[in-house]
């Protein structure tokens, strides 16, 4: 009686260990057909797919085809996430860099974060030197929205804008990547829940309780991710370089001599590395230069030769000279 119960046991875990890892197996081959996006529709997914497929096959072309590759891909990607390809959808990365010239470089740092804070930003980085000069840099965040402002507000400190540039980096096929991947993990993470609580033996507890955590890894690395490119996308950064120099003013003139020296010295350094440039390039090609001079040595030596032997064969019966010795005249006799 005890060896039937026994067998009876036996029998009935040996069913839950196969029916549990059947389990498995099958989730494992549902998560590898669901990892383009499970949660688009069969057409949209469809549009996503070959918008993908587009693009990479139009990598090779010239440069207006890749840009209406990459715009029909990011078309796809917004139409299989279920928005539409506008201006408000895509998901924009702004940033900006400023190189000027004020009157007082202190002065201007704290109002350049008095207008940073006063718009809902922040002073990421700043430093001052005051070596050959005041200068200063520094690094502000800002909402996206508001950086051309920003940059206004800022420029009207400046008595000169040396240089000004906005970056705007495209990144909504990667923001939708990202979020379709996080939908994967996420199901996958319910479905090995789901398993774990039908989970009959110690293994089959153990195998699953990896499974998800390996699974939420994954997902805190996509969260982690996808924190980090909105943050990139709601706040813009922008360098601004901060610089004053000494001026004169002579006979109602301006005068900038430490700003003439820069220019100057700058010119130097330029003409300098032009120069070695040259003589590295001659030193380089000195063999050839070589080769050329021995090659033009030689097929002069070869025509005054054949030029000779032409005289002598079809030319006067006079003796053979070179155009430019002249033959001495006889003595007359009597002469001395």
């Amino acid at each position: 009686m005890t060896k039937s119960i026994t067998g009876a046991r036996s029998a009935a875990l040996w069913r839950a260990y196969a029916l549990a890892s059947l389990g498995l197996v099958l989730l494992s081959a549902s998560c590898e057909k669901k990892e383009v996006a499970p949660v688009m529709h069969p057409d949209r997914r469809a549009n996503y797919v070959a918008g993908l497929s587009s693009s990479l096959e139009g990598g090779g072309g010239g440069g207006g085809e890749a840009e209406k590759t990459l715009a029909y891909s990011v078309s796809s990607a917004l139409a299989a996430s279920g928005q539409s390809d506008t201006l408000a959808n895509r998901k924009l990365v702004r940033n900006g860099s400023l190189d000027l010239l004020v009157n007082d470089v202190g002065q201007s740092a704290g109002k350049i974060g008095s207008i940073v804070t006063g718009v809902g930003g922040f002073v990421e980085k700043s430093s001052q030197t005051n070596s050959g000069g005041h200068t200063a840099t520094m690094t502000v965040r800002v909402p996206a929205a508001h950086l051309d402002q920003v940059i206004i507000d800022i420029k009207r400190l400046a008595t000169t804008v040396d240089r000004e540039s906005v970056e705007v980096r495209d990144v909504t096929r990667e923001y939708i990547d990202l979020d379709a991947h996080l939908r994967n993990a996420q199901a996958e993470e319910s479905q090995y829940l789901q398993i774990l609580k039908r989970a009959a033996t110690i293994k089959d507890t153990l195998d699953v309780t990896e499974k998800l955590t390996d699974v939420r890894g994954r997902i805190d690395q996509l969260q982690g991710e996808m924190k980090f490119l909105a943050a990139q996308i709601d706040m813009s950064a922008l360098e601004i370089s901060l610089r004053a120099e000494a001026d004169a003013t002579v006979a109602g003139f301006h005068w900038r001599p430490l700003r003439q020296a820069k220019i100057a010295a700058g010119d130097m350094m330029s003409g300098m590395a032009d120069w070695v440039d040259s003589v590295i390039a001659f030193l380089i090609n000195l063999p050839l230069i070589g080769v050329w001079l021995i090659s033009i040595v030689v097929l002069v030596l070869v025509v005054v030769r054949i030029l000779r032997f032409l005289w002598r064969k079809f030319g006067p019966k006079k003796p053979w000279r070179l155009p430019w010795r002249h033959s001495t005249p006889p003595e007359t006799p009597g002469a001395h």
